[in-house]
């Protein structure tokens, strides 16, 4: 039950996260798609009063510094012609009266009074102010051929003549543009071109290169301004750059930023389940592990106890045979718990940082055989063997002699503990190289793939169905562990299920 509410709840919160991230995602592409239209709409409204603002400006508002000068003076020039024009409409008998007035080579040129010829004071006025507005005119023209040459760069009504002159105040056409843009709230600098439909040419572009991306740009706009006559069509076109693209990036950076929390938090959340995981088996094995000990002590503990009941009786503590057989057994359970409680201390010094081994030379194969003899007696009580192929050479390694020799009995105690009734070990050792290997085989009851990734985990101790059918507190492989870690060697297991298990130990000889 617990185990299926925990994989309900897993379950569950990775759904939640995934639902989380998708929602973002769809809400990340809403806001690019709502962003992208709120741009669009404040670029056409700008160009919107751009091209409003250009139709109310004059002429003159259009082009720079320099030539609006010429302009004005151009203005004033066909002023006083007209002023001139009119006044010979006015005194038309008097102007073209050859006997009276002599004109020069047209009627805007100059006037002079005939010698000898009578003119009423009327006449006199309308010649001196003539000859005023005459004078005035010809201090604005620098050179007799000013007219056609400023109506050839430039033209009131004719706007190709201005676009395709150098005249025309682009500068001001650009800030224009981008003043615009800013107070709608598009702080992207555009790139700005006028483009020539009918001759599919660009007349102006600030930014050179750009045009083919210019001509791809969906922001275009016609360009007539009032009062100017073309038989082409203009358009103002621009061109972000970095429009969408800056729209997408801070949109997928929030997503980005929102997945790696959104990341984070399942990772620790799974981080956290693990550890509850790793905490509840680990309460388990050590509960399991207070279970063994206690079923471990209290066997010798009652063993003792029955025996001195049994020496307490007269009739068997005369009989010296009888007494000697109990106190053997004594010392026996003695001796075991004695050993159970080593076990344990030397795997918890074990964890200590601080501890250190105390290296010696040892040989291994004496070493075996030393230790070998202890298990003489269980073995013959099961009709069991154990066979020793030590060919170590040399057989000499620098090593701690207690705790190789704790490792040795437990892989042996191990291999006679999980076997069958009839007991059949093999111990080996070999040199490889500057390596010597120790292996352990017995044919037993064998250890499952999956056993076999938490065989040497500290209180691990593998199922086999009652918890006390086989004795032991699962710290003897951890231990085994330990010892070969701490001599800069390794321990692997080779097993299979129902055909026993085979434990190599590498050590370096120094």
């Amino acid at each position: 039950m617990k185990k299926i509410f925990w994989i309900t709840f897993i379950t569950l919160f990775s759904l939640a996260a995934a639902s989380l991230m998708v929602v973002q995602y769809v809400q990340m592409k809403r806001t690019v798609t709502v962003s992208d239209n709120l741009f669009n709409i404040s670029v056409n409204n700008a160009m919107d009063d751009v091209i409003e603002q250009l139709n109310r400006l004059k002429v003159e508002d259009y082009i720079g510094q320099n030539d609006r000068y010429k302009l004005l003076k151009y203005k004033r020039v066909e002023e006083l012609n007209g002023r001139m024009q009119s006044l010979i409409k006015e005194n038309y008998n008097l102007f073209y009266d050859t006997n009276k007035v002599r004109v020069g080579i047209t009627m805007i040129d100059s006037v002079n009074l005939l010698p000898g010829a009578e003119v009423t004071a009327s006449e006199s006025e309308a010649i001196s102010r003539y000859n005023s507005l005459l004078t005035s005119r010809d201090k604005l023209i620098n050179n007799n051929d000013f007219y056609d040459q400023f109506v050839n760069d430039i033209s009131e009504y004719v706007v190709d003549n201005l676009l395709s002159s150098k005249s025309f105040n682009y500068e001001l056409f650009d800030s224009l543009i981008t003043a615009k843009l800013m107070i709608n709230g598009v702080d992207i600098a555009p790139n700005i071109g006028i483009y020539d439909y009918t001759s599919d040419t660009f007349l102006y572009c600030n930014a050179p290169g750009k045009e083919k991306k210019l001509r791809e740009s969906p922001f275009k706009y016609s360009f007539h301004p009032n009062g100017m006559m073309s038989p082409n069509e203009y358009f103002i076109i621009l061109q972000f750059p970095l429009s969408s693209l800056l729209l997408k990036e801070n949109s997928t950076i929030y997503f980005v930023l929102s997945f790696f929390l959104i990341s984070l938090i399942l990772i620790l959340f799974l981080l956290s389940m693990r550890t509850i995981f790793k905490q509840d088996k680990l309460d388990e094995m050590k509960t399991d592990f207070i279970n063994n000990m206690t079923h471990e002590i209290k066997t010798p503990i009652a063993t003792i106890g029955l025996a001195c009941e049994m020496l307490q009786d007269k009739s068997i503590s005369t009989d010296p045979a009888s007494s000697g057989t109990y106190i053997g057994i004594i010392s026996d359970e003695n001796r075991r718990m004695r050993m159970l409680i080593e076990t344990i201390l030397q795997n918890a010094k074990m964890s200590n940082k601080n501890f250190s081994l105390n290296f010696n030379e040892v040989n291994i194969n004496e070493l075996i055989n030393s230790v070998v003899k202890h298990f003489n007696l269980r073995l013959e009580s099961r009709g069991g063997t154990l066979n020793c192929e030590l060919n170590a050479q040399p057989p000499t390694i620098y090593a701690d002699e207690l705790h190789i020799t704790n490792m040795v009995y437990n892989l042996i105690d191990n291999a006679i503990k999980y076997s069958p009734e009839k007991v059949e070990i093999h111990v080996s050792t070999r040199t490889d190289g500057s390596n010597t290997i120790i292996s352990v085989t017995d044919h037993g009851l064998g250890i499952s793939k999956e056993d076999q990734k938490h065989i040497f985990e500290r209180f691990y101790r593998v199922s086999t169905g009652n918890i006390h059918d086989v004795k032991g507190f699962g710290i003897g492989l951890n231990y085994v562990y330990q010892v070969a870690k701490l001599h800069h060697g390794s321990v692997t297991i080779d097993s299979t299920l129902g055909e026993g298990s085979t434990f190599t130990v590498t050590l370096p000889q120094k």
